[in-house]
């Protein structure tokens, strides 16, 4: 199946007209149409309803659309490493974490790797949880590695090495839980009113089956995805949010009016490095292994001496 259909289709979807399409094309408009109709022809279904003279998007067409620009991206990669290949300059690390991940873990890494290889190249992009386990399964599109905090859900073509355990900590509006203990805290979490966790992630897993055997209605007023807006939220009053101790760090080191409070049991999560096993290990993915390790530790070391001084 040629790509140039695939490019004059991402065209037609994002112009919304084959005159338009064409023209971003440089080409006529009947050689759009020509295309499309070879593409569908192939496919063996319509991309497309013609609606008095104009083009509607079939379902079909919206899912080859996400699919089609994952494959321009990939293109991108592959033309541009080969242009990098030219000049000697191939090294170059794809990296995608989740966004709590890399708020200071990721960049101290980064600069602890380049301290010593300042000539590597480095491409970092964030998805939630299962978005990153899902973009490590597909080696095509190039990730080296992925940051999550747990990859028991990962596909069996995708390796982990766990880099380390985070704390689960609860953040508040300074002042709304004074001094409390974290055994009073744990016996009183669920009657305060949580900013909640999607189920999606992780944490929000946990906190729900928590949440259950402590007899949580489970539908709060607030439910987030990504650990910082739950931060957030917990700093302006709407709630108390239980998050990892990275997210955690990062918020109070950026804003005065939030408390850190420790919970009595031992809650933590897996930091852990995913990969696809297709194109195995890298040498420099492990080096950045132990930057990674080296980081988380000096961040829970910060986190420590913030709780130890309340």
């Amino acid at each position: 199946m040629n790509y140039r259909l695939f490019e004059v289709f991402h065209a037609v979807m994002l112009s919304g007209t084959v005159s338009s399409a064409a023209a971003e094309l440089g080409v006529s408009q009947p050689s759009v149409t020509k295309s499309i109709k070879q593409l569908e022809s192939e496919l063996g279904y319509l991309l497309f309803d013609r609606i008095s003279g104009r083009l509607q998007p079939t379902p079909a067409a919206l899912v080859l659309l996400k699919e089609t620009e994952r494959a321009r991206s990939a293109f991108e990669d592959l033309t541009a490493s080969a242009l990098r290949l030219r000049s000697g300059a191939s090294r170059h690390l794809r990296i995608v974490t989740t966004p709590a991940l890399g708020l200071d873990l990721v960049p101290d890494a980064v600069m602890a790797f380049r301290s010593t290889d300042p000539e590597m190249r480095f491409t970092i992009s964030t998805r939630h949880s299962g978005e990153v386990l899902s973009e490590i399964s597909r080696p095509a599109y190039g990730f080296d590695m992925g940051l999550v905090f747990d990859a028991s859900t990962r596909s069996v073509s995708v390796g982990a090495i766990p880099i380390g355990q985070v704390p689960v900590v609860c953040v508040s509006k300074r002042g709304t839980l004074g001094d409390i203990s974290a055994e009073e805290l744990g016996k009183t979490l669920f009657q305060h009113e949580l900013v909640a966790l999607e189920a999606t992630e992780p944490l929000g897993r946990m906190l729900a089956e928590i949440g259950v055997a402590a007899g949580w209605r489970g539908d709060p007023l607030l439910r987030v995805q990504t650990y910082q807006m739950a931060c957030s939220l917990a700093q302006r009053g709407a709630g108390l949010a239980i998050v990892d101790a990275m997210s955690a760090i990062h918020a109070a080191e950026h804003d005065p009016g939030i408390d850190l409070h420790a919970l009595p049991k031992a809650l933590t999560l897996p930091v852990n490095m995913v990969y696809p096993l297709g194109k195995g290990l890298d040498v420099p993915v492990r080096a950045l292994i132990d930057d990674l390790s080296a980081s988380l530790r000096k961040r829970l070391a910060v986190m420590s001496k913030r709780m130890e001084s309340r």
